[in-house]
């Protein structure tokens, strides 16, 4: 079964994010925001599949926590999420990689076909 990591500030996002993902039959692990992303990450045995993002939140961005997990060496295919149309047409930032991006409100089918398109590369 394929794991997800979905980070966001918003409970109702996490919530929202959990039952659909579960509806479609993955596992999933929450987090509010980047710090708890590192210490799931770096605790969870087996860890996640995919990392999926919010770009802002508080303490540590997205963004941020995934700079940390690939300058550790981790190397899991990560989504990132944002409302603001702005951050998603700058792209990614140069120094780390991401997957794709994922524009709120979320479009369950587009996230549901990414998810399935990097679990099978």
């Amino acid at each position: 079964m394929t794991t997800v990591l979905v980070a966001d500030d918003s409970e109702t996002i996490l919530l929202l994010l959990r039952t659909r993902l579960e509806m479609e039959g993955y596992e999933v692990l929450t987090a509010a925001d980047g710090v708890e992303v590192l210490e799931v990450v770096r605790t969870a045995d087996p860890g996640p599949d995919i990392l999926l993002l919010d770009a802002m939140m508080p303490r540590k961005s997205g963004v941020e926590a995934l700079r940390e997990l690939r300058a550790d060496g981790v190397e899991t295919p990560a989504l990132i999420v944002s409302a603001h149309q702005d951050e998603m047409d700058a792209g990614a930032p140069s120094d780390v990689e991401v997957s794709g991006f994922i524009t709120k409100p979320i479009d369950f089918d587009r996230l549901f076909a990414s998810i399935a398109e990097l679990t099978s590369s």
